[in-house]
């Protein structure tokens, strides 16, 4: 059987229309386009927290979904509007912690560097951060926790999130 798998590890058929397998993550998107899921999609899903399932989902294949879900999943989302492609999704938990990676200066990326996600060792950034070229997303509340800083970045940003310096002040100059 020809099948498609995405970046987390779900397995679907080659159309996309049936999820085959969930992987193991604690928060996950059925992909846009799946209509059903196999009743043996979850088996070994031990840490899902939460699961959304995608405009192309019937209400039927949502009950059924919500009936052969793991009982740890406490966060079912239905949602009524095709998802917004994870490289430009400015929401943070739209990524497997697995495959993200901190650059020197504690920055985390996503998305193979195309996401940036938060700085986690504000110390380490000072007044100034070069965005490095590539990155198309500066997820919600990256710099929250920086105090005033010069964000440099790339024509490349498609999405900049909202309150990106939380309560602080802050300036974008985007570069050539």
């Amino acid at each position: 059987m020809i099948v498609w798998k995405d970046e987390f590890g779900g397995v679907y058929t080659a159309d996309k229309k049936k999820m085959l397998r969930a992987p193991n993550v604690k928060r996950y998107k059925i992909a846009e386009g799946c209509e059903e899921v196999d009743k043996d999609a979850f088996e070994g899903c031990e840490i899902m927290e939460g699961l959304y399932l995608p405009q192309s989902f019937s209400e039927e294949a949502a009950k059924d979904a919500f009936c052969i879900m793991p009982i740890s999943v406490d966060c079912l989302h239905h949602w009524t509007a095709p998802y917004v492609d994870d490289v430009y999704d400015t929401n943070e938990f739209w990524y497997d912690e697995e495959q993200t990676t901190i650059d020197e200066y504690g920055v985390k990326y996503a998305n193979e560097g195309r996401r940036l996600i938060s700085a986690t060792k504000p110390e380490l950034i000072g007044e100034e951060y070069y965005v490095p070229d590539g990155v198309l997303t500066i997820c919600d509340g990256a710099f929250g926790l920086c105090g005033w800083l010069l964000l440099s970045a790339p024509r490349s940003i498609k999405v900049i999130g909202d309150y990106i310096f939380g309560e602080q002040s802050g300036r974008i100059v985007i570069r050539d």
